[in-house]
């Protein structure tokens, strides 16, 4: 597809706290129930939602399950679907314009000044556990992110936050945020924040992980571990009732079994559709396949910290041109890939065309590989997640066979995604590992500051201080300027590479013909504005 129209196609699909629990444990699985939940109009245990039969149910599968219930510690797509039904952030993305976003826990904001952005409140929102929402709660949570609670330590989600400085309450209804520098994603990074009453982490010392409280529209009745979470609509939600009584994400690993159920009626919603199997979801009459050209970016991340190989530039360079990028996504992803030449694809803020991916030249990678001091070349690990990312074991497999051509072995360890996310959160990666990186804010300014500028909490195992600069320049830097760091930024990686490039990924769902609901270019799967026909 011609690149005009490629981005046409995307242009136009973004257009279109008081809480208990039980937990029993049998063998690997492990079921949590809320046993009480007090509402801000009722008191009626959740559990009840059991006992009478949903007027309306939907029904999401994904590949892998939610790492936890808790909305600033995890930093998965999969887990935010779950926990964007059971919480709010200020401001989320407008589905069919990009450049807008509306108001959630937020009802206005303005710019005070160019590193302040001061939010007016919603009034009379309540969490599920019965807690107000307000001004002091916004500031807890930045508090709590950016580890300044008493004894704490910055959260996980704390990587897409590095240029929060801190939150200023002004009144009950009224609070600002400020950043360290004139921040371009400010408001991108804040739909990304999703809310938890004051006091909830030091009360129940961790207890978020597993009873969620939060001010969505939906409440959790049951997360059967690695098999399902159900979730029941609360009447009494502040932006009214979601049409769909009962929506439950399934967890299924297997693509041809989310498939199976998808076409016997059992299920709404499955990801990660293989594209060999597109004509398959509509066969019974029952589905429709859809598709998006998404915001995730393959790659293979390259740890030039423990790799002493690795760390040298023209190796680096060398494994690039070793990679038939054409190759993998016209045969192995059936077209459903855009080769790129950095991780910034051609739809995003400050794309740098005057790069191009890097050539198929394995006769080049050998020379280099020799000039380098490796000319018989090397043994590495590479790291990679079952049920997460498309083909991710197929693309892994033709990448080790195109290194082994230029005499790199690559030894696949495919691990269960939950296994991954422990891994990577705690930075304990092997040589490589394989990778497909999701920025819901279109803009690379995020992804170049998690995925490659050098850090502790990062998930970057890279480092170059020219490179950490100019991300720096990028962040702090609005209009033509930041767009010119951007390119600038994007020139440097392209000539030191942190990671074998690959391609950005198109996303294919399989889709109930009884529901109404159409994929977001962010990934983001939220039914409260969807609707069983």
């Amino acid at each position: 597809m011609p690149l005009a129209v490629l981005i046409s196609v995307v242009l136009l699909v973004m257009l279109v706290g008081g809480c208990g629990s039980t937990t029993t444990t049998t063998g690997a699985a492990t079921t949590t129930t809320i046993s009480s939940v007090t509402t801000a109009s009722t008191s009626t245990p959740a559990t009840t939602a059991t006992t009478t039969a949903a007027a309306t149910k939907a029904v999401v599968v994904q590949g892998v399950d939610p790492t936890g219930m808790d909305p600033a510690q995890q930093r998965e797509t999969t887990t935010v679907n779950v926990l964007r039904h059971l919480y709010d952030p200020l401001l989320e993305r407008d589905s069919t314009d990009p450049t807008k976003f509306n108001g959630i826990l937020a009802s206005s904001w303005t710019q005070v000044d160019p590193t302040t952005v001061e939010f007016k409140l919603k009034t009379g929102v309540k969490f599920t556990g019965g807690e107000p929402f307000d001004a002091a709660c916004v500031k807890y949570n930045i508090d709590r992110l950016l580890g300044k609670l008493p004894n704490s330590k910055p959260a996980i989600l704390s990587y897409q936050f590095t240029t929060v400085d801190s939150a200023e309450v002004v009144d009950a209804q009224t609070v600002r945020i400020k950043t360290k520098a004139p921040d371009p994603i400010i408001l991108s990074r804040m739909t990304q924040l999703m809310m938890i009453p004051t006091g909830a982490v030091d009360a129940t010392s961790g207890a978020l992980m597993s009873v969620p409280n939060g001010t969505g529209p939906y409440t959790l009745v049951k997360w059967d571990r690695n098999n399902q979470v159900v979730l029941q609509a609360k009447p009494d939600y502040f932006m009214g009732k979601a049409k769909i009584d009962q929506v439950v994400f399934r967890t299924i690993s297997e693509a041809s079994t989310r498939l199976a159920e998808l076409q016997a009626g059992n299920v709404d919603i499955i990801t990660n559709v293989p594209p060999d199997n597109i004509v398959e979801v509509s066969s019974q009459n029952k589905a429709t396949a859809k598709e998006v050209q998404g915001a995730r970016v393959a790659a293979v991340w390259f740890n030039t910290l423990k790799n002493p190989t690795l760390a040298k530039k023209e190796v680096r360079q060398a494994l690039n041109y070793a990679i038939d990028r054409n190759l993998i996504t016209q045969t192995v992803m059936s077209g459903y890939g855009l080769p790129v030449a950095t991780i910034v694809p051609p739809y995003f803020v400050g794309y740098n065309a005057d790069l191009k991916p890097y050539a198929y030249d394995p006769q080049k990678a050998k020379s280099m590989l020799a000039a380098a001091g490796v000319p018989a070349g090397f043994t590495v690990e590479m790291l990679l997640p079952t049920g997460r990312y498309l083909l991710a074991e197929e693309v892994t497999q033709e990448i080790a066979s195109e290194l082994a051509k230029v005499g790199v072995t690559v030894k696949l360890n495919a691990v269960e995604f939950g296994v991954f996310a422990k891994q990577t959160q705690a930075r304990d990666i092997p040589d490589m590992m394989y990778a497909a990186w999701g920025s819901p804010l279109f803009d690379p300014t995020d992804m170049l500051q998690t995925c490659v500028q050098s850090g502790t909490t990062n998930f970057s195992f890279y480092s170059n201080p020219t490179v950490d600069a100019g991300i720096m320049k990028a962040a702090s830097t609005v209009g033509a300027e930041h767009i010119q760091a951007l390119q600038d930024v994007e020139k440097l990686v392209y000539d030191d590479p942190p990671f074998i490039f690959l391609f950005a990924q198109k996303d294919l769902y399989g889709v109930s013909n009884r529901l109404d609901w159409s994929p977001r270019s962010d990934e983001l799967i939220y039914l409260y504005n969807a609707s069983v026909k």
